[in-house]
C-alpha cells in the first residue's frame, strides 16, 4: 500500500501503466486473500486465480520494462526479436525443469500456473541481467523507474528461483524456510521499488533551440575522417 501510494503521487500510471496495474493488483490480491484466508476452499481457489493474474501482469511489466529501456533503439530490427527470445528461452528452461522433477500437482489448473510462474522468474532473471549489461554498454543511467522495476523484480526472481529448487530437492520440510525467504526476498524487492519511484526521473529532453553544425565543421570532420582511414 505505500509502494502504491508512491506511485500515485509520482503518477507512475502514465509512465509504467503495466507496473502500477501489477501494484495496484497485488493490494488487492492480498486483501482478498486475507479476507477469505479461514474459508478453505474459497481461499484455494482465491489463490490460484491471483497466482494466475500476477504471472500475466509479470509477463506484461517486463514487456513494458524492456520498451522503456530500448526505446532509444527502436529503430534497430532486432529488438523487437528480444522479448520473444527471452519468453522462448525462459519457456524452455522450464519445461526442463518441470520434466527433470515432477511437480506435486499433477497436471492440472495449478500445475500450468505455477509452471507460468517460472517461467515468468525467468524471464524477470533474464531481463534484469540484460540491464545490467546495457548500462556500461549504452550509457543508459540506473536512477530510472524502468530499471528499478527490473531491479527489483530480477533480486526477488533470483532468490524465488534458487528456493524453489531447494524445495523440489528437500520437499515439505523446506517449506517453512521457503515461506520466510520469499516473504524478505519479496520486500526488499518492494523496498526497492519504493527507492527508485520515491524522487521523479529525471528525463534526458532534447532542446530544440540548438543550432545544426555549420557546414564548415562538417567539411572538417569529412577531412578528419578521410585521414583516418
Amino acid at each position: 500500500m505505500l509502494l502504491l501510494c508512491v506511485l500515485l503521487r509520482r503518477r507512475a500510471y502514465k509512465q509504467c501503466p503495466c507496473f502500477f496495474a501489477y501494484v495496484t493488483f497485488g493490494v488487492i490480491a492480498d486483501a482478498a486473500r486475507f479476507i477469505i484466508s479461514d474459508l478453505p476452499r474459497p481461499y484455494y481457489t482465491t489463490y490460484w486465480v491471483t497466482e494466475a493474474g500476477y504471472d500475466l501482469l509479470g509477463i506484461l511489466v517486463m514487456y513494458e520494462v524492456l520498451r522503456l529501456v530500448l526505446g532509444s533503439l527502436a529503430r534497430a530490427s532486432w529488438t523487437r526479436f528480444v522479448f520473444p527470445v527471452v519468453v522462448i528461452a525462459s519457456s524452455t528452461l522450464t519445461m526442463a525443469r518441470v520434466h527433470a522433477v515432477p511437480t506435486q500437482f499433477g497436471h492440472g489448473v495449478a500445475f500450468y500456473i505455477l509452471a507460468g510462474e517460472i517461467v515468468v522468474r525467468f524471464i524477470q532473471v533474464f531481463i534484469f541481467a540484460g540491464m545490467v549489461m546495457l548500462v556500461p554498454l549504452l550509457g543508459l543511467q540506473w536512477r530510472q523507474y524502468a530499471f528499478g522495476t527490473a531491479t527489483g523484480f530480477g533480486v526477488y526472481a533470483t532468490v524465488s528461483l534458487l528456493i524453489n529448487l531447494k524445495l523440489s530437492d528437500f520437499g515439505t520440510r523446506f517449506t517453512f524456510l521457503w515461506d520466510v525467504v520469499s516473504l524478505v526476498a519479496y520486500s526488499v524487492a518492494v523496498l526497492i521499488w519504493i527507492w527508485f519511484f520515491s524522487v521523479p526521473q529525471k528525463i534526458a529532453i532534447s532542446n530544440p533551440e540548438l543550432s545544426a553544425p555549420a557546414s564548415g565543421v562538417l567539411n572538417e570532420y569529412k577531412d578528419a575522417l578521410r585521414r583516418m582511414r
